[in-house]
């Protein structure tokens, strides 16, 4: 069954995956993750990849093959929760749970935009537009993957996935505490799919995935989620669009998304 890592894009989803897959690796399990929807597993059900309508169709059946085995897969998502044309992005038949990651979309602002190269203005577009999406690329040509929509249709559509299944982690508690945070990702993961709660090992897979040690790892030997762009791990500091972004691009974020930040205690 599916447990889905899911964010808005640069909001420490990168960071939980590869905790979680040292994690499995102290304690001596197999850890499995990939970006949903895999290029491969639409190749393979001759899904119509180019066209997100039919893309969109066949989720669940995409899902439905992933979960043939039984196993525990962790995917990663940046798809809203949302249905279109009445097709649903997941259902309870092929989810076991989800851990969503959520930051301040100030700082979220900054840092798609390194990763992107593309202007703040134009990154600030996409986090306003309800249809905005992620692209993929395969051979030379690039498709829609996914659907995020505005910043705030992301959260929203997330948020109430479920109670005991499902757990929101904020980028900014797991800077500040990633002990606290991490272990209540583990101890979500003890209830779904009885993995063990060691703190040994939740203290050294913290260790081994530091901002310092991935970065230093990210110069040596390069990461495949990096872009032309910049290094996939700039800064991953908090409050870093306070030294970026000017006052007009600030109220209009604090507008527009005035409700989800202030829920979120990004706003007072």
């Amino acid at each position: 069954m599916i447990i889905w890592i899911a964010s808005y894009p640069k909001s420490g989803n990168t960071w939980v995956r590869l905790f979680l897959e040292k994690y499995y690796e102290f304690l001596g399990k197999k850890f499995t993750t990939y970006t949903f929807p895999k290029i491969e597993d639409l190749i393979k059900l001759k899904v119509d990849f180019k066209n997100f309508v039919e893309l969109a169709k066949n989720w669940e059946n995409l899902q439905n093959s992933i979960n043939l085995d039984s196993k525990t897969k962790f995917l990663k998502t940046h798809n809203a929760l949302c249905t279109i044309n009445g097709h649903k992005f997941t259902s309870k038949n092929n989810s076991l749970g989800a851990i969503y990651l959520v930051r301040d979309p100030r700082d979220v602002l900054v840092s798609y935009s390194n990763h992107l190269g593309q202007s703040e203005e134009k990154v600030l577009r996409g986090m306003l537009d309800p249809q905005n999406g992620e692209l993929g690329e395969h051979e030379g040509f690039e498709w829609k993957k996914s659907i995020m929509g505005k910043w705030s249709d992301h959260y929203n559509s997330w948020k109430n996935f479920g109670k005991d299944n499902f757990i929101i982690i904020k980028y900014e508690k797991l800077k500040q505490n990633p002990e606290e945070e991490f272990f209540k990702i583990i101890n979500l993961l003890n209830n779904l799919c009885e993995i063990k709660v060691d703190k040994f090992a939740i203290l050294n897979a913290i260790k081994e995935t530091s901002f310092e040690k991935l970065k230093k790892n990210e110069e040596l030997n390069g990461f495949k989620e990096a872009t032309k762009n910049g290094p996939f791990f700039r800064k991953g500091i908090v409050g870093d669009w306070k030294n970026s972004l000017n006052k007009k691009t600030v109220d209009q974020i604090e507008k527009k998304f005035e409700k989800e930040m202030k829920e979120l205690g990004y706003l007072s």
